[in-house]
């Protein structure tokens, strides 16, 4: 027998004991058999009672449109919201591919960096520390890409080019920033 069949005979109390302990049986089988029965009962519950003549065709036929109209509506959301995971994780995707790919990982980028940001980056890439005498120099800014300098010498003497400055060494960690500072640039 069909089950949405035996469903609407079990609602309806037309159902043996047979029937209602297989539909018992069906329902306990899983989870989604649960909610199917229970869309059902729901539909049956809340539907107007035809008249006994069009209860056996119309009424069936009712129940089982709108079990179908509801099974597309689970499957549209469904649909929707696996579309809205894809769009997540593409973009998700994209954003680490740009983190990754994208990035500079042998050097070091400055775009119009203030002068704070520059030493801040020095002093972490290689382990050194600058000290600035004159506070003007902070107001300078600096674009340039230190491609694979591994050395801090040359990432030093770039920057003195660049920004007429220079970098005195104190120590092997340690440099003083001295310069006129940028206001004539």
């Amino acid at each position: 027998m069909d089950r949405v069949a035996l469903i609407y005979k079990v609602l309806s109390g037309e159902a043996s004991l047979d029937e209602k302990q297989e539909l018992d049986e069906w329902i306990a089988k899983s989870e989604a058999n649960q909610e199917e029965f229970e869309d059902i009962k729901l539909l049956w519950e809340n539907s107007p009672l035809p008249s006994d003549a069009e209860q056996d065709e119309n009424g069936f036929e009712k129940i089982r449109q709108r079990i179908q109209q509801r099974s597309r509506r689970k499957k549209q959301i469904r649909s929707i919201l696996y579309a809205c995971i894809v769009v997540t994780l593409a973009v998700l995707f994209f954003l680490l591919l740009r983190q990754t790919w994208f990035r500079n990982p042998d050097g070091i980028q400055f775009n119009d960096t203030g002068m704070n940001e520059v030493i801040k980056m020095l002093e972490n890439k290689y382990h050194i520390q600058i000290e600035v005498n004159n506070p003007q120099l902070l107001k300078c800014h600096f674009t340039a890409t230190l491609y694979k300098i591994q050395d801090k010498q040359t990432a030093l003497r770039s920057i003195e080019h660049s920004l007429d400055v220079a970098f005195i060494a104190q120590s092997k960690r340690k440099y003083n920033l001295v310069g006129n500072g940028c206001s004539s640039l």
